[in-house]
């Protein structure tokens, strides 16, 4: 199931009002998750934040390393300050030993334990889990890396990703704000990418099923596109003139039942339709067809290569340039949601 969360920052009791303003937005707003550093030497944030998080069950976890621990009066076996504090979750930064893990993983307390999953070692993974008592007290979250040229490849987080995810351990992944050059992210192509094009694609990976906003400080709109992301992957689409109504209805629903091809990409919904032959011509990439002559269903197929005209297909629009990179992260049955644009 997919998730979504915001960075908050429980450290900065200059910022906490503004920080707690915005914790209170994503719960209205239904997001699930919050995840912050925290300080020892600021116990009042993290219950600020910690009392919206729990308002709006929003599971709330933080991030700690052998240091920190310390600085809250508590080890491995003893995690009952944080417990105290309304924190659901502890995600393992660095400076654990797999044995400090397990440890904690069988807390007593139902508290959840994030493994780092950019840093993990892989080989350990599955002993771990061996001495674990129950695996649902595992998570798995990446580092994010504000500095431009130092997160990592969307092919390293995905593979990573995919050890925990094949055994049962939710992932999440920091993806970053585009008003900012050097924002927290977990892979470094986002970088500069809208919110929603970014969470889309993590989300399409099927290794990641949780996107966190790395901007503590977000707007009213990105923390919208966060939202709509985790229903559908939006695929703008330039509409050609003449256009017809029925043909239109090919916008007005998410699809469910997307399929990938070798040429191309196929959505379907079953909807009555009256969609006749026209604009009958060669198909590109990225052109946006309809088939016609289809009463039950309509299939919208999106080419990947050019191909000659066929009857059966009505040519109504192609993806908007900006768009175009999106098809070579779409998997099968990822909900996508087609909007058109007027051409000019």
């Amino acid at each position: 199931m997919r998730s979504i969360g915001i960075l908050s920052q429980t450290w900065r009791k200059d910022k906490i009002n503004e920080l707690k303003e915005i914790a209170e937005k994503a719960g209205k707003m239904k997001f699930n998750e919050i995840w912050s550093g925290i300080d020892p030497n600021y116990i009042d944030g993290i219950k600020e934040i910690a009392s919206i998080a729990e308002k709006y069950d929003m599971y709330f976890f933080v991030d700690i390393n052998p240091e920190i621990m310390r600085g809250f009066g508590a080890s491995p076996s003893n995690l009952k300050v944080f417990k105290e504090l309304k924190i659901k979750g502890l995600r393992a930064d660095y400076g654990f030993t797999i044995d400090d893990l397990i440890k904690m993983a069988n807390n007593n307390l139902d508290l959840v334990i994030e493994l780092n999953a950019s840093i993990f070692p892989l080989d350990k993974l599955d002993y771990l889990i061996s001495k674990v008592s129950n695996i649902e007290r595992l998570k798995a979250s990446h580092d994010f890396y504000p500095i431009k040229y130092t997160a990592l490849s969307l092919e390293s987080t995905i593979r990573k990703s995919k050890e925990f995810k094949e055994r049962g351990i939710p992932v999440a992944a920091f993806i970053p704000s585009p008003r900012q050059v050097e924002s927290r992210t977990t892979v470094e192509m986002l970088r500069g990418k809208e919110i929603w094009k970014s969470a889309s694609i993590l989300f399409n990976t099927g290794a990641i099923d949780r996107v966190i906003l790395g901007e503590p400080f977000p707007t009213d709109e990105e923390l919208s596109e966060l939202i709509e992301a985790k229903e559908y992957m939006k695929i703008r689409v330039l509409v050609y003139p003449g256009i017809t109504d029925e043909e239109k209805k090919i916008f007005e629903e998410v699809y469910y039942d997307v399929r990938i091809k070798e040429y191309s990409i196929a959505l379907a919904r079953f909807v009555k339709n009256e969609i006749k032959s026209r604009n009958i011509t060669r198909r590109f990439r990225g052109a946006v067809t309809v088939m016609n002559n289809r009463p039950d269903i309509i299939e919208v197929w999106i080419f990947k290569r050019e191909v000659e005209a066929d009857k059966r297909f009505n040519v109504i629009g192609e993806i908007l340039p900006e768009d175009m990179e999106l098809l070579e992260y779409l998997s099968d049955m990822s909900p996508v949601k087609l909007v058109p644009i007027e051409m000019k």
